[in-house]
């Protein structure tokens, strides 16, 4: 295990310098900015804004004079190194978006050009580009030496600078596209950064765009001539294939290959090593007179023990039967050998199951109704290794399944709307109730809008009668077996959460009397990206630390400025039903988990506190940490440079469970690794960000970190361990649905209020 992080440390001799500070105001703050800012570092702290001067001729800003020691100030040295090395790139005409973290594209090197069959010309007004990002932080692994450092990461960036009058010219459709503006910012020396202005519904005249789904403050029609289609990497594709004809499949073929390079391990590190190499070259200062060096990226490598606080995670261990005598390290291993754990108790025992399909593929939906319930015979994956997967039924222990099909006449909203009437006829009549749908769609129907989908109308109406619903689509199961075995397991799994299943719990440790995870989302509902009327729906799910899904709380849809409110009472009500349901007891030491995608602020964690407080005396301990996926860290395991497998994929990457500590409340944690790949394409899996909210009583970062590798090994939606902790990742499956559900008329947000709110109905 030989792991390097793309952080490198930067060293600098220490000195008194000095600093100018006013207090702050927006006003004042962007008079010294266009004042000051050629000779001046400009920045704000916290009520203040600071104004050191960075070259020894700068004139007074006119502040209140002091000084500061640098080596007790490592955040004005992050900033101080951060705009030295900004203005080194602006002195060699980079193409910079960004100060803060530094993005530059290197914009000399067009991808597709490389990526052209001879003879055909380079439309310069569509590009790839590599993208840099540079960030200056503060490591403090142990808590005792605390140090500058840079990071950099690269990636590719599409531009599309050709005008929307120029591509209606290429031929280029633009109708259902955003479109938007370059607009220049607070810096007049970066390049301009594009800004949606709305989406395209029509055109008149040639050149006036129809546009809806407006901006504040901008008007339709627009000149096609002042619009530009934003720079996504689907609309630089969707412009290829109109502007370069029948060489764009291609093209796009070459282009994803070079796009990928820039992902997997072996390539990146090494880009990032040329650059890092490249700005050591540089000769920098913190301020004039006080220069700076980057070092190396830290390692943990036999001549060097930079990564002082390295580890990994134990495997999880899975739990099938009540009191953790039935166990295994592998989850689908231990349940074709022990069965799930709520086999014993498990209802219905004979689901009733209804099959929404259309009536041209009748026959090939049964053929693979069947599969899905009674299993296929073993295939072979790779060379002698087969896979048998047994069915829904033996898998489980079901004791049989009541199919009955409903058939649609086409694949209209209006035909799937009249056959689920037929299917809910018979729901909770004296033949009863269906405990399940399964929907057959096509692919295509995830190109429709929300409201012209016939599957979300489908599930709208039908968790609106508390049944839940499995799609599939034939695309995917009418392959060959060996190409659907792993998709049909997958579905089982989920399909049996849906039934309020339980697949298996995680074996955990009781060092206390109570541990909750707790995970916290919120999905925004509202018409296209600007529509009015926005709302938001707090999102609550728990686990006890067993990994048992105990309960999940969604908040009423309201007014943003009301969502604080109504997330604090939600969060009271969940918090009363666990305490009734475990059956705290006075003076009990509780310890409850935290995590959200979104950073924890002051005020939530002080309102978790609140209710605590209202509900009794226990002995209470918090830990609130923020599972972040945006960050600019990556790790390398220099040891794993030959990949996994035949296609060597996941070279240079760590495996899942490793961790490294960046500070005392930062630490990163692979929760995929290269087994987990699909492909080496896939390149270089990326961490997460554990970030600990100062304010949390609970500290062992360690601790919160191997369970968050554990409760990402928890997903029933598939057996592979999933990308974030299930705590996170089904707050936001749940708010992802919430809001695509939100745009169909037939759905009613009270139905997730009833009892299908309790189960796993978003998986």
């Amino acid at each position: 295990m030989a792991i390097t992080l793309n952080v490198a440390p930067i060293s600098f001799n220490d000195a008194s310098i000095d600093i100018e500070e006013f207090r702050y105001s927006e006003d004042r703050f962007n008079q010294l900015h266009n004042e000051y800012r050629t000779t001046h570092l400009i920045q704000r702290s916290e009520d203040r804004i600071q104004a050191i001067p960075i070259r020894k001729d700068a004139k007074t800003a006119g502040g209140r004079k002091g000084s500061l020691i640098l080596s007790e100030n490592l955040n004005v040295v992050a900033s101080l190194a951060n705009e030295a090395l900004y203005r080194r790139l602006l002195e060699r005409s980079c193409w910079i978006t960004g100060k803060k973290p530094i993005t530059y594209l290197v914009s000399g090197r067009n991808l597709i050009e490389d990526c052209l069959p001879e003879g055909t010309s380079l439309r310069k007004g569509l590009s790839m580009f590599a993208r840099w990002e540079i960030d200056f932080r503060i490591q403090n692994p142990t808590g005792e030496n605390p140090y500058v450092a840079l990071s950099i990461n690269v990636g590719t960036a599409p531009r599309i600078s050709y005008s929307c009058d120029k591509l209606l010219q290429f031929g280029v459709p633009l109708t259902g596209y955003y479109v938007g503006r370059a607009n220049l910012g607070r810096n007049p020396e970066l390049k301009p950064r594009f800004t949606t202005v709305g989406k395209v519904t029509g055109i008149e005249d040639g050149d006036l765009l129809q546009l809806d789904d407006l901006r504040p403050g901008e008007d339709s029609p627009s000149l096609a001539s002042k619009l530009y289609l934003e720079p996504r990497e689907d609309v630089l594709a969707h412009c290829i294939k109109h502007i370069y004809g029948e060489h764009a499949l291609g093209i796009l073929e070459r282009l994803d290959k070079r796009v990928s390079a820039f992902h997997t391990g072996p390539e990146k590190l090494k880009r990032l090593a040329s650059a890092l190499e490249s700005f050591q070259a540089f000769s920098l200062e913190l301020i004039e007179g006080i220069p700076f060096t980057i070092d190396q990226f830290l390692t943990n490598d036999i001549n060097n023990d930079d990564l002082t606080t390295i580890g990994m995670a134990d495997k999880p261990t899975f739990v099938f039967a009540y009191g953790g005598q039935k166990v295994s390290l592998y989850n689908d291993n231990g349940l074709q050998k022990y069965g799930p754990y709520s086999r014993e108790g498990f209802s219905p025992s004979r689901p009733r199951i209804c099959v929404i399909c259309q009536a041209s593929k009748k026959g090939q939906v049964e053929q693979i109704v069947k599969k899905f319930l009674d299993g296929i015979p073993p295939v072979e994956y790779a060379a002698g290794r087969s896979f048998e997967y047994t069915g829904l039924k033996a898998k489980y222990h079901l004791l049989g399944c009541h199919i009955e099909f409903f058939t649609t006449t086409d694949d209209s909203v209006e035909a799937y709307n009249r056959t689920t009437s037929d299917a809910l006829r018979i729901h909770g009549t004296g033949q009863g109730a269906w405990n399940l749908a399964l929907i057959q769609i096509d692919r295509s129907f995830r190109d429709r809008t929300d409201h012209n989908n016939p599957y979300l109308t489908t599930k709208a109406r039908l968790i609106g009668q508390q049944v839940p619903v499995q799609e599939f689509t034939l695309e995917a199961l009418g392959l060959p077996d060996k190409r659907v075995v792993w998709t049909l397991n997958n579905m089982s799994l989920a399909t049996y959460a849906k039934l309020n299943g339980v697949p298996w719990l995680l074996k955990a440790d009781r060092p206390i009397a109570h541990e909750v995870v707790f995970g916290i989302g919120s999905a925004t509902i509202k018409e296209g990206r600007y529509g009015g009327g926005e709302r938001m729906i707090g999102v609550t799910t728990v686990f006890t630390g067993d990994g048992n899904y105990f309960v999940s709380n969604v908040s009423s849809a309201v007014p943003e400025e009301d969502y604080f409110e109504t997330l604090l009472d939600s969060l009271r009500t969940t918090m009363q039903n666990v305490k009734h349901d475990l059956n705290w007891q006075p003076r009990d030491t509780v310890r409850l988990i935290f995590h959200a995608f979104k950073v924890f602020k002051n005020a939530e964690a002080e309102a978790v506190k609140q209710v605590m407080s209202e509900l009794g005396d226990y002995n209470v301990e918090f830990a609130f940490v923020h599972v972040a996926q945006d960050h600019p860290f990556l790790l390398f395991d220099k040891s794993k440079k030959d990949g996994i497998g035949y296609y060597k994929k996941g070279r240079l990457s760590p495996e899942r469970g490793q961790y490294v500590q960046l500070t005392r409340r930062i630490m990163l944690v692979m929760l995929t690794g290269g087994a987990e790949l699909k492909q080496p394409t896939d390149g270089l899996p990326t961490p997460v960000q554990l970030i600990l909210h100062k304010d949390s009583t609970f500290k062992d970062l360690t601790y919160l970190a191997k369970q968050v590798v554990n409760f990402a090994a928890h997903s029933w939606r598939s057996f592979q361990p999933a990308p974030m902790p299930v705590t996170v990742f089904y707050s936001q499956l749940v708010a992802q649905m919430l809001g695509q559900l939100s745009s169909v008329p037939q759905w009613n947000p009270d139905a997730i209020l009833n009892r299908i709110g309790t189960t796993r109905w978003f998986l």
